[in-house]
């Protein structure tokens, strides 16, 4: 690709070739009167597709790749260039928060750094779905989530069913992740190594990874719907009711911290959106951009529709580094040995990976572990006491979130439950609102569920615990003989005697909390019951089922098969973190993110926590992926030696 219009004239085509940017958007409908006072005044369009129609009609039917990828995302021959002699400082697989996490904080320390990043799927949402009219509800599930390897039969026939797979699209999960945030005390880091635990002791480290996901206190969101008297008077209830000892595994709860902040220019004002990285990773794009343009940095690339398959290392380089990136679209190569490779694309994925690439040094390591989340999902109501008109509550859709977290006294594992409580007085015209602002869009009041309690507060309880990461009959194993390197992986999590007990303890804690919330109208408690059916004739092919009871609200708790939620969530430590690789034989990564027997090549995410803990991951994840950043990242804001007076593009 030729050089941009506003590299000076004596820059070259090879120079800038493959970190090329787009120097405005002009001819657009954003095209104004005036020259910009670095464009020469007789810049016009070449293209005839970009001529207004004259002297022809340009294209009528673009895709909407070819409308993004020429703005934001790395184009073919651009990456032809990038696989002929392209170099980067950092190449980043994935898209997600980890990735988000560790480009922003390595641009803060050197904007010059050269980085690269690789997507497997297309630009397909702009942002989280819950922000989008509600029909985008159909989004969920089906082909948005791929399965990149093969469940054991045991665990399809368990209890957990399956476990959740991942979002092959720009961003990731994080267009539909539920926004949760908590922030764990050093105790529920459970069998963490020193280094982990010492690097979240400071303040900052915290503080970091809220700004980056803005994360809010669900009582400080100044959303009309997330109202005080509801949030406050849920929140009173829990704080008395764990210190009393009423939930007696319960240790701590508060207004549920949740990535929904979107700053305002209105003073301490933070309006209701869900939290996605699409916008922030090409926010940071349009700011290399600009950056380049004036000397200050370098352009971000970005390639989507581009798998990563596996890395060489150089076998004559004494430190293990890789030489060879293999994708989709092309083998990217590093002769001089310095580009890392960020492994930001999930657990799984990351660790197929490395499986693919490294796996005799990773053998008995990598997958011989696995953590993650299980769900009971438990929804009641009680009756407002009060009289309409003197209760206090909004005439309008309330919504408050509150977060409880307690541990399995005979185990120790943990547990957390996720509480949206809701007050809608009119159903019909509140299940949009409440559509699109509940916390969790999985474990949101249903429109059958709000109906009728007009004059009720309906409570939505998500309850999580932990996988037993020692249960040898959990693991994921490399499966060479599948000829898509891709999915080669063989995954089972199964549960064991001290899930079992987890899962009894925490449905106990969640029916306690109920009733701690529901006060003095505790006895009036009802609970929602879903179908239930009866298979009478497996063989048949019609009239096999028989319906024995329909949903709606009853006093008695539901039977514990209805609550609990098929599916595993929030996996982590198949590659986890020791600071002793010798004397630890399970663990996969160093205290300095790098897998065993390699250079260059660092792992983020999920995967190198030693055990899941029941928090919600995303928060502490991206601070490790900013920790990462700062501690291979050296701070530079000077221009590198060979870039002086150049307005844009690439040094090499």
């Amino acid at each position: 690709m030729a050089s941009s219009v506003l590299d000076p004239p004596n820059a070259t085509a090879h120079e800038h070739d493959y970190m090329v940017t787009v120097p405005s958007t002009i001819p657009s409908f954003h095209f104004r009167t005036g020259h910009h006072p670095l464009l020469p005044t007789e810049i016009a369009p070449k293209n005839p597709s970009n001529q207004f129609g004259f002297p022809r009609p340009g294209p009528q039917s673009p895709t909407s790749v070819q409308a993004t990828a020429k703005h934001y995302f790395v184009e073919n021959n651009t990456w032809e260039a990038i696989l002929d002699h392209g170099e980067f400082d950092d190449i980043v697989v994935g898209s997600g928060f980890c990735a988000l996490a560790y480009i922003d904080a390595a641009y803060k320390r050197d904007p010059w750094r050269k980085i690269l990043v690789l997507e497997r799927g297309g630009f397909w949402l702009s942002e989280h779905f819950q922000n989008m009219p509600l029909p985008f509800k159909l989004v969920l599930g089906g082909p948005s989530e791929t399965f990149p390897w093969q469940l054991s039969s045991k665990t399809a026939q368990s209890p957990f069913k399956f476990m959740h797979g991942s979002c092959p699209f720009f961003g990731g999960r994080s267009t539909f992740w539920s926004a949760w945030c908590p922030r764990p005390e050093q105790d529920l880091m459970r069998n963490f190594p020193e280094s982990m635990i010492t690097t979240a002791k400071p303040e900052e480290f915290w503080q970091g990874c809220q700004d980056l996901l803005l994360v809010t206190k669900a009582d400080e969101i100044n959303d009309p719907c997330f109202g005080k008297r509801l949030q406050n008077d849920i929140q009173t209830r829990l704080d008395k009711g764990v210190k009393a000892g009423k939930i007696s595994t319960a240790n701590t709860t508060n207004h549920a911290p949740l990535a929904v902040g979107r700053k305002t220019s209105i003073a301490n004002a933070v309006a209701f959106d869900k939290f996605s990285t699409p916008g922030p990773l090409l926010k940071i794009y349009e700011q290399q951009r600009h950056k380049a343009k004036v000397n200050k940095g370098h352009p971000l690339a970005i390639a989507t529709d581009t798998v990563v398959e596996r890395f060489e290392l150089d076998p004559n380089d004494p430190k293990h580094r890789p030489n060879v990136l293999y994708t989709s679209r092309g083998a990217l190569s590093f002769p001089n040995t310095k580009t890392n490779i960020i492994l930001a694309a999930g657990v799984f994925p990351s660790t197929t990976i490395l499986m693919n690439s490294i796996g005799d040094n990773l053998a008995g390591r990598a997958g011989s572990r696995v953590g993650g989340h299980f769900i009971s999902h438990i929804t009641a109501r009680f009756p407002i006491a009060e009289p309409s008109g003197s209760d206090g509550f909004l005439p309008h859709l309330e919504i408050g979130a509150s977060y409880l977290a307690g541990k399995d006294p005979s185990n120790r594992l943990q547990y957390h439950i996720q509480i949206t409580a809701i007050h809608s007085p009119s159903p019909e015209t509140d299940a949009e609102d409440a559509a699109r602002l509940c916390p969790d869009y999985a474990a949101a009041a249903t429109a059958e569920q709000l109906a009728g309690s007009e004059r009720h507060i309906v409570l939505v309880c998500a309850t999580l615990g932990e996988l037993n990461e020692e249960n040898p009959h959990s693991w994921v194993v490399h499966n060479p003989a599948s000829q898509d390197v891709t999915t080669n992986v063989r995954l089972q999590v199964l549960p064991d005697e001290k899930t079992d007990s987890l899962q009894r303890v925490m449905e106990k804690a969640t029916y306690d909390a109920i009733k701690v919330m529901a006060g003095d109208q505790a006895d009036s408690i009802e609970y929602w019951h879903d179908v239930i059916v009866e298979r009478r004739d497996k063989d048949s092919q019609r009239d096999a089922v028989t319906i024995k009871s329909h949903p709606g609200w009853k006093r008695n708790k539901p039977p514990a098969d209805m609550v609990r939620v098929p599916g595993l969530v929030h996996e982590t430590s198949t590659l986890y973190m020791s600071d002793n690789l010798e004397k630890d034989k399970n663990a996969s990564v160093d205290s300095q993110y790098r897998p065993r027997g390699c250079d260059n090549v660092f792992v983020t995410g999920g995967a190198i926590f030693p055990t899941s803990g029941s928090w919600n991951p995303t928060l502490t994840m991206c601070g490790f992926a900013q920790d990462l950043a700062r501690k291979i990242v050296k701070e530079r804001h000077e221009p590198p030696h060979g870039c002086g007076g150049h307005l844009e593009g690439a040094c090499t």
